[in-house]
């Protein structure tokens, strides 16, 4: 997480280098992971990307004249564990909680499940700049960047989370499946200024006429002084039919000081509506495997199950930071989702963390949750490098350890 923050500043910085470079850049990020809450005992595994991501990048600057340059970063998104380049389907078999396919007829089930599943990993795809791949420009007052780049909230989000957006206690995990935040934004154009411990970010992309997603907008602010921290932002989405889809709002603070740092968020996210929807709707109205006089029911059935998968909600979240001294640090949180839906599918989160630093370059993790399901939800922990589902029925607890070391190059 913290190369949003890096880009981001790269972006507003009003210093000029003296000559264009290109850096190659990368992180392998690799350990074991051990994860209890679906089938039984604990399933055990090499992972990737449990608490940064593994990555491989490049980024540069031109100047083009005095206060002025252009930039540029590419991200591609691995998964060192194996090689591959994707994502891997939820290690629990399903990536749909039980509670959204009750009282769904069977024969209707069996062929709507599957496309659910295609729309759910459609984010997911045989894309290789997953990260971050934009171009910008840098002037006196503020960058202007387009491509695909870090929203406004998430950003945010990075910024006050004590887990730097990552390893095994992270409360993202009750935002995930499908999202209830959206982390990047394609087509996007960003304006950013930082100026005096202010900071401004205002991102838009149109409408492209994409199934599913529709016009996006966002806009985060915030202050920094001495050991205090403190952003607000906010975004919204609408779907390719117009409707209003996922919307965002967070509060967040830090504070540090001696061998303490505190932090703090609160994120809002409400999705009545859900992207999902339209796909799902595009998919089955397209479909000739359906007959014609069935299709009504498919596209009923179909929208009740994408409007039981959104958001409406908030996460509470809080951590400590402890520096045991310069090689150890001790990470604390604790997070708890609160749904306001009649469903009620609440849903709390503990983590703990320590980082041994052994190099400038190379640290070792081990991070441990425990995650607290009320009545119907199933949330299993969450990781950057495995998307891990839901637990095998509503209202079971999960937990997970995690030992992994952390290269940057």
């Amino acid at each position: 997480m913290k190369h949003i923050a890096l880009s981001l500043l790269a972006l507003a910085a009003g210093a000029v280098q003296a000559q264009s470079s290109v850096q190659l850049y990368g992180i392998l990020d690799v350990g074991v992971t051990s994860i209890e809450g679906y089938g039984s005992g604990k399933r055990t595994f090499v992972s990737s990307g449990t608490q940064l991501g593994s990555r491989l990048g490049l980024k540069g600057t031109e100047e083009i004249a005095p206060g002025w340059k252009a930039m540029f970063q590419i991200e591609h998104q691995l998964y060192a564990d194996t090689g591959s380049q994707n994502q891997q389907t939820p290690i629990s078999g399903t990536a749909l909680p039980a509670r959204v396919l009750v009282d769904i007829p069977n024969t209707i089930r069996d062929q709507l499940v599957p496309q659910l599943g295609a729309s759910l990993q459609a984010s997911l795809n045989n894309r290789f700049w997953h990260r971050q791949a934009w171009v910008a420009a840098v002037t006196p007052a503020g960058a202007l960047s387009l491509g695909r780049q870090y929203s406004p909230v998430f950003a945010t989000f990075g910024r006050f989370d004590p887990h730097q957006a990552g390893n095994v206690g992270n409360a993202f995990a009750t935002l995930t499946v499908p999202t209830g935040l959206e982390v990047r934004i394609d087509n996007s154009i960003q304006y950013v200024a930082e100026k005096d411990g202010f900071r401004l970010n205002v991102m838009y992309s149109p409408d492209e006429k994409e199934v599913g997603n529709g016009r996006f907008w966002g806009i985060s602010t915030g202050y920094e002084i001495g050991g205090f921290d403190f952003g607000i932002a906010h975004q919204r989405r609408k779907t390719s039919e117009g409707l209003d889809s996922l919307e965002n709002t967070m509060i967040g603070a830090s504070y540090e000081t001696g061998p303490f740092k505190l932090w703090g968020q609160w994120i809002r996210a409400k999705d009545l509506h859900p992207v999902l929807g339209a796909q799902l709707r595009a998919t089955l109205n397209a479909s000739t495997a359906i007959p014609a006089v069935l299709k009504p029911a498919f596209l009923a059935y179909g929208s009740q199950i994408a409007t039981a998968l959104g958001f409406d909600g908030s996460l509470s979240y809080v951590g400590v930071h402890y520096k045991i001294n310069p090689t150890h640090k001790l990470v604390a949180s604790y997070g708890m989702y609160n749904d306001k839906r009649a469903i009620n599918a609440d849903a709390a989160i503990a983590g703990l963390a320590l980082e041994h630093i052994k190099s400038k370059r190379t640290s070792i993790w081990l991070s441990g949750s425990y995650v607290d399901n009320k009545e119907v939800q199933q949330i299993l922990p969450y990781s950057q490098g495995l998307l891990y589902g839901f637990t095998d029925k509503p209202g079971r607890d999960a937990s997970a350890l995690s030992v992994n070391m952390v290269h940057r190059f």
